[in-house]
């Protein structure tokens, strides 16, 4: 693919002048993103109930192996907060209510899981993630989002929840906030506040210091001076509470006690195949779209190798689930800093773990200092930003396709299960499809003439695009641009349909090829109509050509 002598100079530019400025450069992002990752980690770990160390192990495991046998050059690998609600539900189901025995039953699960993914990335399936909807994806993080702000807000307020669902967690808050301790809801409100204010915030502080690590110093200072450390009553208005070590963190002082192993009895249940499914998908699609983010962010623009993702993604889960760790992604949090800071490599990626894993090993009873409420407000601030209320505003201008699957994704998750809710969104997107006139037969099949001259290609499409067949057209473009620098037209003018998720994932190709200088252009018809004033917003061929589009023949 052609690239101009300026852009490979400008990117050039960008590298430190020795290969030992590079890895010092790298190493230095490590550490940022190392004071990051060790309390979201942890705070990730309890949140699905889960020990702490598992958080611990997947984020050293993900470091550590994730950077030798990943697809990717800036992602950071470890536990998500995107998987909680799996891992949660599969420790509570697979061990019927009881966690210890639930935990290596999941574990199990992660291991079978793991093999998937890299079966998944073996048979070239990386590119598929890129064609799940926007509105599911979003719908399914803002469901995550709002219940890992339900999950932690008791233990943010020091209160012993005995709901088990989620609507139940939903309908105990009044009750939560009425109970609340007033030490333990101190940190926990001065830990969140510290967040919003950094994020907030401009100067050098806000650059160069985390602040999750704020709000675990800050926090360790509270507990020190509400001494959390020795059994003694608070009393507040009409209760009276009883504050000790059970609201620090509890870790083991040693790696060897934190290893757990995998319980395999559950493996021919119904019930162990479908949290191997969850996992095996899920986290498949949030790696390999949060990989594909970063890649857009990468100053030196280079592109991920997606099936190795998966790869190296299922091969770093069948080690977690083999020794005790949680299933790790490439995080985007995580790997945002890590780029602000100044990472060019995946050394920064293998020096976050080191660290990590350096922090299990030398200063265990420090980590022990941390208060449980201080995890609890970052995970909230997590949660937060998963669930912020502009995710639906920005859905909504989408169009009501777009809104109708983001809300039945997100209130089937939060009430059901988060797979069903996947699989409802995107029946939602179909229906509507079908609803705008695409036939069965031509959600999954495409229709199109190639007419290629020298660095010219125009693909004629006679069929509906949309998200369940336009991987046939990108591939088509992507083999076909792959010599050199081309010239490629999309003629869409006789396309019944196209959907939000093509014309995303098409804005999307046409950076790319950019990059490559090659120019992509899109030609509508007149009689397109869009479902809304956005852009991207999906288009629907009016009535009166869609008898001609449909009686068009040929095409490959």
């Amino acid at each position: 693919m052609g690239t101009d002598a300026a852009e490979i100079g400008s990117r050039q530019a960008l590298l430190p002048k020795s290969k030992t400025a590079t890895v010092l450069g790298d190493v230095r992002a490590g550490f940022v993103v190392f004071l990051i990752a060790l309390p979201l980690s942890i705070g990730i770990a309890l949140a699905a109930g889960a020990p702490p160390t598992a958080g611990i192990l997947g984020a050293v495991i993900g470091g550590i192996l994730g950077s030798l046998v990943t697809g990717s050059y800036l992602t950071i690998n470890g536990p998500a907060a995107g998987l909680i609600v799996i891992v949660m539900g599969a420790i509570h189901d697979l061990g019927g209510g009881d966690l210890k025995v639930g935990f290596p039953r999941m574990l199990a699960a992660l291991v079978f899981a793991g093999l998937i993914q890299a079966v998944f990335g073996l048979l070239r399936c990386g590119v598929l993630g890129l064609a799940v909807p926007g509105s599911v994806i979003h719908g399914m993080l803002t469901a995550i989002g709002m219940i890992i702000m339900v999950k932690q807000l008791p233990v943010a307020l020091g209160v012993v929840s005995t709901a088990k669902t989620i609507p139940d967690m939903i309908a105990a808050i009044p009750h939560t906030v009425s109970s609340l301790n007033p030490e333990v809801a101190l940190i926990a409100l001065v830990g969140f506040y510290i967040i919003l204010y950094m994020g907030q915030a401009r100067g050098a502080i806000a650059r160069w210091v985390p602040a999750p690590l704020i709000v675990i110093v800050v926090g360790v200072a509270m507990a020190h001076l509400f001494d959390f450390e020795h059994v003694h009553l608070v009393k507040s208005h009409w209760l009276e509470f009883t504050a000790d070590e059970r609201l620090l963190l509890n870790l083991p002082n040693n790696l060897v006690t934190a290893l757990v192993f995998p319980d395999f009895s559950q493996l021919g249940t119904w019930e162990n195949w479908r949290y191997v499914i969850e996992f095996a998908l899920v986290g498949s699609i949030e790696s390999i779209l949060s990989a594909a983010a970063v890649d857009r962010m990468d100053p030196l623009h280079r592109n991920s190798n997606l099936d190795r993702e998966l790869i190296g993604k299922g091969l770093c889960n069948v080690v977690c689930g083999l020794v005790g760790g949680l299933p790790i992604i490439a995080e985007m949090v995580r790997s945002t800093a890590n780029i602000k800071n100044g990472a060019r490599t995946r050394v920064a990626n293998f020096s976050h773990g080191i660290f990590i894993l350096a922090a299990l090993l030398l200063i265990p009873s420090l980590l022990h200092l941390i208060p449980l409420a201080a995890l609890a407000a970052i995970l909230m601030s997590v949660g937060y930003s998963l669930a912020h209320p502009s995710q639906l505003l920005k859905t909504a201008k989408v169009g009501r396709d777009h809104l109708a699957a983001y809300i039945v994704t997100l209130l089937v998750t939060l009430f059901s299960d988060l797979l069903i809710g996947v699989f409802a969104g995107i029946l939602v997107e179909v229906g509507f499809n079908l609803w705008r006139g695409s036939s069965i037969r031509g959600l999954f099949r495409v229709r199109f003439l190639v007419d290629e001259q020298p660095n010219q290609l125009t693909l004629h499409v006679h069929s509906p695009l949309v998200f369940t067949n336009y991987l046939r057209i990108r591939r088509q473009i992507e083999r076909m641009t792959n010599g050199g620098t081309t010239e490629v037209s999309l003629d869409l003018s006789l396309s019944q349909v196209i959907d939000h998720t093509v014309l995303d994932q098409l804005n999307r190709l046409e950076r790319d090829l950019a990059k490559s200088g090659s120019s992509f252009q899109i030609r509508f018809a007149d009689d397109h109509v869009a479902v809304s004033k956005h852009p991207l917003a999906a288009r629907r061929l009016a009535k009166s050509k869609v008898g001609v589009a449909a009686t068009t023949s040929g095409g490959k």
